[in-house]
């Protein structure tokens, strides 16, 4: 699928939920997307940086599988809100055109600035902290392009990029320029939805995922106002394309969903997706995330339709210390690791309710250490947390049968032995393939998301 052609906003948690991505051959499905809410962290692991608020969890855990219904008082006509979408931080200059006639303005006063014809082009610059358009200062920190008249125009563009709805910029306190698109949300989620899951996957499948993109988007609008945006562009938050992004069947099955979202007591949820779960999906607080009641692990055998849903990465101890070491974790020569035994759906001292790590034992020469599953993820480079480790010499490894896996020969192999592809909270999308043979979107989502429900934002 493609990626953005901005920047990557890159935070700790970011890093370390979304080390790996997957295989590109099961499209875009294959990355791990959408962080996950946390009770301790200042920022939102949507991206490092951005959120203030994050979700209550004091609510009463419900019962699972409550199924996913609309509004039982009917759908009552709103105003569809503008999001807006991160493009680009830290920019030099930022070039601007138009297939029609557009104006700029002072973006807090509405003080009209200048105006081009269609083609035209705008150069940006900054000059002494000030803002410049084609080298004539402007004294405004933020300027909004818009289309002129929509009758006759369909975009802005930025670096190439096609957008729809404005073009804001603002001058950053390091004298550095942020782009912004102001966008109409469903024209938003007609941006992402084909980077997120490709637009020849079942309709049904493709429909959940609009409606948990569109949720997603709606729990994040105004959480990031310090950045000046509600949602970057990339995938620690949601790929966006603009208008490149589009595909016909993904237009068509925002316009089929449009303006539906999942609330839970009223509010938009956090609609974590992502890959693959491997046969059984991850609580929120399997990844470091607060425990929220709509984000529980569920059995998942659609999944099993994924393809390299089963995956394996090997290295000698040697290797495996040396990975260690350089996340700063020594413990001299590796001599053993000790994990419970992996059993789907059961939870242990180190292990989730789902059977993902929890902590596992690094034991070496100079000291032995416990590791987060989701740390761990990060520091090798795994797909996922569901795994458990074989070790012995290389084609002749030997499952983990006691819990403690004893290490003779540092020219032996270590192989992580796993499941899924990404965090496995919320969705799994390939799981949302294989229900969409037999289920209807509101099914999937009510399999993945417990106890919500389904209603209209606009």
């Amino acid at each position: 699928m493609r990626r953005h052609s901005f920047f990557v906003l890159v935070g700790i948690l970011c890093a370390a939920f979304y080390w790996t991505m997957g295989n590109a051959a099961a499209f875009a499905a294959d990355r791990a997307t959408v962080g996950l809410p946390t009770s301790t962290a200042k920022t939102n692991p949507v991206r490092a940086g951005q959120s203030k608020t994050t979700p209550a969890d004091a609510a009463k855990e419900p019962a699972a599988g409550k199924k996913a219904a609309p509004e039982k008082r009917g759908r009552v006509a709103k105003e569809e809100p503008i999001i807006r979408v991160g493009l680009a931080e830290s920019q030099a200059s930022a070039v601007l055109t138009c297939d029609g006639a557009y104006v700029f303005r002072d973006a807090m006063t509405s003080e009209e600035l200048g105006k081009r014809a269609a083609g035209a082009v705008s150069t940006v610059t900054v000059k002494n902290r000030r803002f410049a358009v084609d080298g004539k200062d402007v004294s405004a920190k933020k300027i909004r392009f818009a289309i002129a008249d929509e009758r006759s125009s369909r975009f802005l563009s930025v670096a190439g990029e096609k957008y729809r709805g404005t073009i804001l910029l603002l001058l950053a306190d390091d004298g550095t320029i942020t782009v912004v698109n102001e966008v109409k949300l469903d024209d938003y989620i007609g941006g992402v939805i084909s980077e997120e899951m490709s637009p020849d996957w079942p309709t049904e499948a493709l429909k959940a995922q609009a409606v948990a993109a569109r949720t997603f988007a709606a729990y994040s609008l105004g959480k990031h106002d310090d950045d000046g945006y509600d949602v970057c562009a990339t995938t620690c938050c949601q790929v966006y394309g603009g208008i490149g992004s589009e595909s016909p069947e993904g237009l068509r099955v925002v316009s089929a969903t449009r303006g539906e979202i999942m609330t839970y007591q009223g509010k938009p949820i956090y609609a974590a997706f992502y890959a693959s779960s491997g046969g059984m999906t991850a609580g929120s607080e399997e990844m470091g995330g607060t425990a929220l009641p709509y984000l529980q692990a569920v059995r998942d055998p659609q999944d099993a339709v994924a393809p390299n849903r089963h995956w394996q990465v090997s290295m000698s101890p040697r290797e495996l210390a040396s990975k260690l070491a350089s996340a700063g974790v020594s413990v001299g020569t590796l001599k053993a690791i000790e994990l419970t035994p992996l059993e789907l759906g059961k939870s242990a001292a180190d292990r989730y309710p789902s059977g993902r790590v929890k902590n596992i034992r690094f034991i070496g020469t100079t000291q032995k250490v416990d590791i987060s599953g989701p740390k761990l993820r990060w520091i090798v480079g795994l797909p996922s947390t569901l795994l458990d480790i074989r070790y012995g010499p290389e084609n002749k490894t030997a499952p983990n049968t006691k819990g403690k896996i004893e290490i003779s020969n540092q020219n032996a192999m270590i192989v992580f032995d796993g499941y899924g592809r990404g965090h496995g909270v919320g969705m799994s999308q390939w799981g949302a393939y294989g229900m969409a043979a037999k289920s209807k979107y509101r099914d999937i989502l009510s399999h993945y998301y417990r106890n919500v429900d389904v209603t209209w934002l606009f």
